[in-house]
């Protein structure tokens, strides 16, 4: 599986070289070790982005060079956070609410969540904007034939 909207050179950027607890011990990315939280993390921001940008565009993101720089430092965030969750998961029985993954985690989510507040502008994407919404964008409407409306009495 390639990288998909980060590159293992972006996600390596966001892990430290060594453990907290000074063991030297390195949490690296590696295709291989990514190959599935690329996949997961490309489907997440895309679901997350999909009110705010078209699915034409986030289609085209198919490598990290055709990816806006916010999207791929989300995503980099995003893949490395998981990766060091699981990596931690695996020797502490208790982890803290800040942990490193989670700032990480907290990191990405700020950077998705301004695009879609339209705080941050992505160069060259066009934005949906939220007031094109009409009310038959919501379910149930009684404007419509639908066998089932809101005044419907059970």
């Amino acid at each position: 599986m390639a990288e998909i909207l980060a590159s293992v050179d972006d996600v390596n950027a966001n892990l430290p070289s060594e453990d907290f607890d000074g063991s030297g011990a390195v949490v690296a990315a590696t295709q291989e070790n990514t190959a599935l939280l690329q996949l997961s993390v490309a489907r997440a921001v895309r679901g997350y982005l999909g009110g705010v940008i078209t699915q034409e565009v986030m289609m085209a993101w198919t490598s990290p060079d055709l990816t806006p720089d916010y999207i791929r430092e989300a995503a980099a965030k995003l893949i490395a956070s998981q990766l060091f969750m699981q990596r931690v998961a695996r020797t502490v029985a208790l982890i803290d609410a800040r942990h490193f993954a989670q700032v990480l985690y907290d990191q990405a989510i700020d950077i998705l969540q301004r695009i879609v507040d339209g705080l941050t502008i992505i160069e060259d994407t066009p934005v949906i904007p939220v007031d094109a919404l009409t009310m038959l964008d919501f379910f149930p409407v009684d404007d419509t034939d639908r066998a089932f409306s809101m005044s419907l009495e059970l």
